[in-house]
């Protein structure tokens, strides 16, 4: 017991060593201060852009509720005509996400609210109404995410790329194994000791990530980040010491290590997308405007036939003494327009979905792919949740056709004692164990990439082929 507490008293000294060393180089101090700079900088994106779309959220709740007020006074005092209500759009909106500032995601992508009315078919075109630069878009957000995908395996390998490459260059690594140390216990330390304190202000930023602008219960989502960040770096220390087992200069190692950065942080997920887009090509919305304009010119010719067509298949909806007016014409058009567009936007939601699943299931063939993927389902600003969100307003379209259109036709007046049934849309969050799978997957993928990188450079870091 006195040896193995003497051991354990040696790693600690060092370990302590090892840290004292590194933050000796004035190197280590700047890159410390530009990683927490660059962090900073994410978080502050990530936080404007949630204030955005929480405030973006709030007006929209107060317009709704401004006009819900409108209705319910109006119903006291007298009844009203199905037109004055359901020809007015009601907002289906997307709750600000759970983690804002963690990652954008496809937030600044995807619309968080749509206009639903009577009118199934209100645009050609469906999508955000503000403009945004194209070339913004295809880039992206400089967010936490992207620092921490990107960034953060970069700032590791600057601090831990020479493990053990410079010691063999200037020949003192046979004098370090001559004393008897293992050299993968001392490579291990080395790395842990360099690697840690980058970790340890990426995990910091993460906590802070998670109590901006956070929602209720967003303890569970701020942990599993933590422990992909810490994951995510081990795999790239694993790589690190890989690397080192092998490169016969530090010069070699940078070299080597920069070109493994670029082909699973740049190369495999262009060429992922590329493959992804040529196994599933989505419907382009060019097609999708076009398609619309010419169904909406088709039935609008028809206009009179669908509105005869409609009352001989529901004579119960028919007016008395009415044949068919302006009003019924364009709701009949709309819904054969909305009928002609339903295959178009079927294709291109399954061409969407067909092109996730793909990426979700070759999301390891680079761990930045599975860290940005699990990064943004934490975030709450991923592909699931928005299509969640899609799927949900569809359905109510549905609802709210199904219960005004009847109204609208037979000219029922709307009375006080219909107000609790008015539609309302009502987001329906996914269960926590749908997200937790995605993300245990993620992380699961990533620990054991850092383990299977451990092995190998463990196989490699032996006394006998370290000193060859």
């Amino acid at each position: 017991m006195e040896r193995d507490a003497a051991s354990g008293g040696d790693s600690v000294k060092s370990f302590t060593l090892e840290l004292r060393l590194f933050f000796a180089e004035r190197a280590t101090w700047v890159l410390l201060v530009l990683f927490a700079v660059v962090l900073v900088y994410g978080l502050a994106n990530g936080a404007a852009a949630g204030r955005t779309a929480r405030d973006s959220a709030e007006l929209v709740e107060k317009d709704t509720f401004q006009w819900a007020t409108q209705v319910r006074d109006a119903l006291e005092r007298q009844a009203l005509d199905p037109r004055q209500v359901a020809g007015r759009p009601t907002s289906a909106l997307l709750p600000p996400a759970p983690m804002p500032a963690l990652a954008v995601g496809q937030a600044d992508l995807l619309p968080a609210h749509e206009q639903v009315s009577l009118w199934r078919l209100e645009k050609p075109s469906e999508g955000r109404s503000e403009l945004e630069n194209p070339s913004r878009l295809l880039a992206g957000r400089f967010d936490l995410a992207f620092v921490l995908v990107w960034l953060l395996p970069l700032f590791l390998l600057a601090a831990a790329y020479d493990l053990c490459a410079g010691d063999r260059e200037a020949g003192t690594l046979r004098m370090v194994l001559a004393q008897g140390v293992s050299p993968r216990v001392w490579i291990a330390r080395r790395a842990f000791a360099r690697g840690a304190p980058v970790l340890l202000i990426a995990v910091l930023s993460v906590l802070v990530a998670g109590q901006i602008g956070g929602a209720e219960g967003v303890g569970a989502r701020t942990g599993f980040a933590v422990l992909i960040v810490i994951a995510y770096g081990a795999f790239w220390l694993a790589l690190a010491a890989l690397v080192n087992g092998y490169a016969r200069s530090a010069a070699a190692a940078a070299t080597a290590l920069g070109s493994i950065w670029v082909l699973f942080v740049l190369v495999v997920p262009t060429l992922l997308n590329v493959v992804v887009e040529s196994l599933h090509p989505s419907p382009s919305r060019a097609e999708l405007v076009a398609e619309a304009r010419a169904a909406a010119a088709v039935a609008e010719k028809r206009g009179q036939e669908l509105v005869s067509s409609f009352y001989r298949d529901h004579p119960e909806l028919a007016p008395v003494g009415m044949q068919g007016d302006m009003m019924s014409r364009m709701l009949a058009v709309q819904d054969e327009v909305g009928r002609a567009m339903d295959p178009v936007k079927q294709r291109f939601e399954s061409a969407i979905l067909a092109q996730q699943e793909v990426v979700d299931r070759w999301r390891f063939a680079s761990p930045a792919i599975a860290m940005h993927e699990a990064l943004t389902d934490l975030a709450g600003t991923g592909y699931w949740r928005h299509r969640a969100f899609r799927v949900q307003v569809e359905t109510f379209k549905d609802q709210l056709h199904a219960y005004y259109s009847p109204k609208f036709h037979k000219r029922a007046p709307l009375t006080k004692a219909d107000l609790p049934n008015f539609p309302k849309f009502e987001f329906i969050e996914e269960s926590s164990a749908a997200w937790r799978s995605r993300v245990l997957a993620g992380l699961a993928g990533i620990v054991a990439l850092a383990i299977a990188a451990a092995v190998v450079a463990a196989a490699r870091l032996s006394p006998r082929k370290l000193a060859a």
